[in-house]
C-alpha cells in the first residue's frame, strides 16, 4: 500500500493533478458556497482496486500541509495549507489571536478588529476547506459500494477517510461553529443551498465518524516510516479528545484520554527531541514535511539579522515573522527545560541582541531547534497531536469532575520531564488555573492556545489585557461575507457579526 507520506513527499502533487483530470466538476466555480464535488466518476470507472482507493484518500490529506498551500481544483483559488506558518492559516490563527506570540503582519487578527469582509476569498484559507468534506463524503461512499479490493481494505480505507473528514469538521467548528458541511451523498450534485447544522447535529456527525472508524485502522504508525503520516486510531481517538475537551464533555474526554495513554505511545525524555525525531514515540500525529513539501516555520521565526544562537548558526537571516512576548516567557521557571527551544539572546551581524533591548517585542520560539542550513523551508514534520497533551487534558478532565486529587499523577508525568516541581495542595480552580498555565508551558507555538483559552473562559479577557479591543462573540470567526451574501438569507452569520 503506498503511503501518505511517500505521496507528501515526492508525488502529492501529480495525483492531485492526476484526480483534477479525471474527476470532472460538475459545476461552475463562482459560488463560494458550492462544494465542487467530482462525481462523474464512477465505480465503473475507477475505485475497482486499492491503488484507486488510494489516490481518492491521499488526496483528502492535500489540505494538511506545511507547505504554503495550493490551487483548489474546484474553484481555481490559491489557499494556503492547513499547518503552513503563514499568518492566515489554521495553525497561526490559532496562535496570534492569544498572549503566546506576536506578529503584527495582520492587525485586523491580532487586534480583533476582523470581521466578514476581512474573512473572504483567498484571505480566508480555513473556511473554503469545507468542500475537502463533501469530497471525503464522496470518497467514502464511493469506496463503501465498490466491488474491487477486499471487504477489510475498503473497510481500511473508509475508516481513513471519516477520520479526516472529521477532523476537518472539527478545524471549521473550532473557528466557525457548526457549518453547512454535506454529509449526505445523495446530495452532493444538488445545487440548492442548505443551511448550517445544529450544534448537536454537527458534533455527533463528528463523534459517530470517530468512533466508527476506529475499529479497523491501525493503532499507530511510529517507526513505521513507509507509513507515517497516515491517521491513524490514536489520530480517531486524538481528534475525539479535543472535541470532547471543546465541548466539556468531561467524562468522556476522560476515557477517551486514558484510552490513548494505554495505547503505547511514550513520553519524550528529553523535550527538545519531540520536534526533532521523525515518528518518535510522543507523537500522535505530526505532517510530514520534506525538500518538495517543506516546513516554513524556523524561516518565519528567525529574524532578519540572525546569524547564531547556540549550536544554531546560520549565514542568512529569517522574515523576522514571530515573536514569544517576554510576559509570555515569564511564565516559565528559571530551570524549565522547555525554554531550550525558545531564544531569548542572539547575535546578529552588528552585535548581541537580548532582553535589554527594549525595541526587542520577545524571544524566538522556534521549538524546532535541529536543523541545517539556512532554509527557507526545511524537512522537519509539524507536530500536530502529542502524548503530552493527552496526559495535561486528563487531568483537566479529572479536576473538572472530583477535583485536582487524582489529576497530580497526570500532570506532574509532564512537569518532571522538564525539571519544574510538581503540582500539589490546590484547590479545584487553583488546579483549573494552573493546568491552562501549565499547557500553554508545554504546548506553546502548536495550535491549541485559543482552544484552551476559549475552554477556559479567558479568550476575550485575555486579549482585552493586551490591549485588544475584543467583543465577547470573537471567540468565534465570521463566515465569510461571500458566503453569506451568497447564503441569501439561508446560511446565518455568527452571531454579533455585520457584513
Amino acid at each position: 500500500m503506498k503511503n501518505i507520506h511517500h505521496y507528501s513527499k515526492r508525488s502529492l502533487m501529480r495525483t492531485l493533478i492526476a484526480m483534477a483530470a479525471i474527476l470532472v466538476p460538475l459545476a461552475s466555480c463562482d459560488d463560494a458556497l458550492e462544494t465542487k464535488v467530482y462525481t462523474q466518476v464512477s465505480p465503473e470507472n475507477f475505485f475497482k482496486t486499492e491503488a484507486d482507493f488510494n489516490v481518492a484518500v491521499v488526496a483528502l490529506y492535500s489540505p494538511f500541509s506545511t507547505n504554503w498551500g495550493m490551487t483548489d481544483p474546484g474553484d481555481g483559488v490559491w489557499y494556503n495549507s492547513l499547518y503552513n506558518a503563514d499568518n492566515k492559516t489554521y495553525l497561526m490563527r490559532s496562535i496570534l489571536t492569544t498572549d503566546e506570540m506576536v506578529n503584527g503582519w495582520d492587525p485586523n487578527l491580532e487586534n480583533f478588529t476582523f470581521g466578514p469582509s476581512t474573512w473572504s476569498g483567498s484571505n480566508e484559507t480555513v473556511y473554503y476547506k469545507i468542500r475537502y468534506v463533501a469530497r471525503a463524503t464522496d470518497v467514502i461512499n464511493k469506496i463503501s459500494n465498490a466491488t474491487g479490493g477486499t471487504e477489510e481494505v475498503r473497510k481500511k480505507y473508509v475508516a481513513e477517510a471519516k477520520v479526516l473528514r472529521a477532523w476537518l469538521m472539527y478545524i471549521l467548528y473550532d473557528f466557525f461553529g457548526p457549518v453547512n458541511v454535506k454529509l449526505d451523498p445523495a446530495t452532493l450534485n444538488d445545487t440548492q443551498i442548505t443551511p448550517r447544522l445544529s450544534d448537536a447535529e454537527y458534533t455527533a456527525q463528528m463523534e459517530k465518524d470517530l468512533t466508527e472508524a476506529i475499529p479497523d485502522l491501525e493503532d499507530m504508525y511510529n517507526g513505521n516510516t513507509s507509513q507515517w503520516g497516515r491517521v491513524s486510531k490514536g489520530v480517531a481517538r486524538m481528534v475525539l479528545l479535543k472535541l470532547y475537551m471543546h465541548t466539556k464533555q468531561w467524562a468522556k474526554a476522560e476515557a477517551i484520554g486514558k484510552e490513548i495513554l494505554e495505547m503505547g505511545y511514550a513520553l519524550e525524555p528529553n523535550y527538545a527531541d519531540i520536534f526533532t525525531k521523525r515518528g518518535n514515540n510522543e507523537l500522535i500525529y505530526a505532517v510530514p514535511a520534506s525538500d518538495a513539501t517543506p516546513n516554513y516555520y524556523i524561516q518565519e521565526v528567525l529574524p532578519s539579522d540572525f546569524r547564531q544562537a547556540g549550536s544554531i548558526t546560520r549565514k542568512v537571516g529569517g522574515w523576522s515573522g514571530y515573536n514569544m512576548p517576554w510576559s509570555f516567557f515569564d511564565k516559565f521557571d528559571a530551570n524549565d527545560e522547555r525554554k531550550s527551544v525558545i531564544i531569548d539572546a542572539y547575535t546578529a551581524d552588528w552585535g548581541e541582541v537580548d532582553r535589554t533591548d527594549t525595541w526587542w517585542k520577545g524571544p524566538l520560539p522556534l521549538k524546532y531547534t535541529s536543523f541545517n542550513g539556512d532554509g527557507p523551508g526545511y524537512a522537519i514534520d509539524a507536530v500536530v497531536f502529542r502524548l503530552a497533551e493527552v496526559y495535561l487534558s486528563v487531568a483537566e478532565a479529572i479536576n473538572e469532575q472530583r477535583g485536582p486529587a487524582e489529576a497530580y499523577a497526570y500532570v506532574n508525568e509532564v512537569r518532571s520531564r522538564s525539571n519544574v516541581a510538581d503540582f500539589e495542595d490546590m484547590t479545584q480552580d487553583e488546579f483549573r488555573d494552573a493546568i491552562l498555565d501549565e499547557r500553554g508551558r508545554e504546548l506553546f507555538a502548536e495550535g491549541v492556545r485559543r482552544q484552551d483559552l476559549i475552554r477556559h473562559g479567558k479568550f476575550i479577557s485575555s486579549a482585552k489585557a493586551r490591549g485588544k479591543d475584543a467583543k465577547d462573540y470573537q471567540v468565534l470567526f465570521p463566515i465569510p461575507s461571500a458566503v453569506i451574501i451568497e447564503g441569501k438569507g439561508i446560511i446565518e452569520q455568527n452571531d454579533g457579526y455585520t457584513n
